[in-house]
């Protein structure tokens, strides 16, 4: 294969990325692979194919995009639900990537089964928490509308089942809360191991595009 086919390729899987940045990218790689003298096949071995590069750039790319939008949130003060599911959409884009990466590298199926592993007892925990808050609501409901229910002739027994339906419902009130700050910080040790191993992978080619 042809450098300019080659690279010409690559710019075609370099997709979603801001131009300025495909450019950096590709000029990087044409100056390594120039002063390598790589061309054809030894342009493959080096570098892999123009869809592996473009995925090892594009990982690199969003490490560094979701890393400088996480500094800026933390130095801005955003904590918003929007700002939340922006962080959320751009985790698991990154997740995405990252699994791709490793797919095409028996060497790194043992990091991507850990990643794999880390979002299943993720949902699996995140599964308890939820149907355990709803249950609690639901007991919670059950035991005020038992109250409810017996108050005409058991005004003692209906007061304790209504203050313990009001304190079951109060504990929503907590465990939401302490369940999504778990949650996110399961997730922010998750991503910081798949940034680790997205990384480590992306610089086995020895080039440096920062």
């Amino acid at each position: 294969m042809k450098s300019n086919i080659y690279f010409s390729q690559l710019e075609g899987h370099l997709v979603g990325l801001p131009e300025d940045k495909k450019n950096e990218i590709i000029q990087d790689y044409r100056i390594y692979a120039e002063k390598n003298e790589l061309s054809g096949e030894l342009l493959i071995n080096e570098l892999g194919t123009p869809r592996q590069l473009a995925q090892k750039a594009m990982v690199e790319y969003s490490i560094d995009a979701d890393t400088i939008a996480e500094n800026n949130s933390l130095i801005n003060g955003e904590f918003s639900f929007t700002h939340r599911i922006k962080q959320i959409r751009r985790q698991f884009q990154l997740l995405g990537m990252v699994i791709g990466l490793l797919m095409s590298n028996v060497a790194w199926y043992p990091a991507m089964f850990l990643i794999f592993i880390g979002l299943f007892l993720m949902t699996v925990i995140m599964v308890i928490i939820d149907l355990g808050l709803v249950l609690i609501l639901l007991m919670g409901i059950y035991q005020i509308f038992m109250g409810i229910s017996v108050f005409g002739h058991h005004h003692a027994i209906a007061i304790f089942q209504g203050g313990v339906g009001i304190f079951l419902i109060g504990i929503q009130f907590v465990g939401w809360p302490i369940a999504g700050a778990m949650m996110h910080g399961l997730m922010n040790l998750l991503m910081r191991y798949t940034k680790s191993v997205g990384l480590r992978f992306a610089k086995i080619t020895g080039v440096d595009h920062e």
